[in-house]
């Protein structure tokens, strides 16, 4: 899905990842999950006459499973260099100590890794809150934490556009945080919501758990259920 001219929306059934076209590479955002996401990418960007031998960085969002599964075949399949968030570095080698609720999200995640034998994939740079990437002109890492200590979005200052991730989710147009067993602290990711309002998002959003809409859509259900939180 078009989210933007440089931004493809890359759909799979549970969760979705984005591909940002420059002129001369590709970056994806997170590397999908079940079934063969190398596959669907290379559908997706053959669509618009790119290839997946284009992509040369891959930037995680955050270490929940969902979202590092198939990092490591992409490691083994391209020579695309992988960028993940240094809070989250324990959360991707699958070590995170899940408490209260959120132990079912550490179940969840321990069933699945069990069942495809993941192996923690090579990261080859880490990255922090407020970092510049040097990637699609000038991406820049927002924190968003709550959903997990490094959960980050990232913002394009020259597009006034905000990849969300996982920080909200809009599913059959209902907008809310994302459900509280899947977040470590439900008072930070409501607090992160309102923040990411804050930014100039005149460009749009864009996330991973979502309906299929317009950047312009995203953004208006961001706004709005950050003016319902702050009440």
């Amino acid at each position: 899905m078009k989210i933007r001219q440089d931004c493809l929306q890359i759909r799979g059934r549970l969760v979705h990842f984005h591909a940002l076209l420059e002129k001369d590479r590709i970056t994806l955002i997170d590397g999908g999950f079940l079934g063969n996401p190398i596959k669907r990418v290379a559908r997706v960007l053959a669509r618009h006459n790119r290839s997946v031998e284009e992509i040369s960085h891959i930037v995680v969002s955050h270490g929940h499973i969902d979202h590092t599964l198939s990092l490591q075949k992409w490691k083994e399949q391209t020579n695309a260099v992988i960028l993940a968030p240094e809070k989250d570095r324990i959360q991707i080698r699958g070590e995170y100590p899940y408490r209260g609720l959120n132990r079912l999200c550490g179940y969840m995640e321990g069933c699945t890794r069990a069942l495809f034998r993941f192996q923690p994939p090579v990261i080859d740079r880490w990255f922090h809150p407020g970092e510049k990437l040097g990637l699609w002109d000038d991406l820049e890492v927002v924190p968003f934490p709550g959903h997990t200590v490094g959960h980050c979005g990232f913002y394009s200052p020259s597009r006034k556009f905000l990849i969300a991730n996982d920080l909200f989710s809009n599913f059959l147009g209902l907008t809310g945080p994302p459900p509280p067993w899947f977040n470590i602290d439900q008072k930070e990711i409501r607090e992160s919501i309102v923040k990411a309002a804050e930014l100039d998002i005149s460009g749009g959003v864009t996330l991973n758990h979502c309906r299929p809409a317009s950047a312009g859509g995203h953004r208006d259900d961001l706004l709005k259920l950050a003016k319902r939180l702050r009440k």
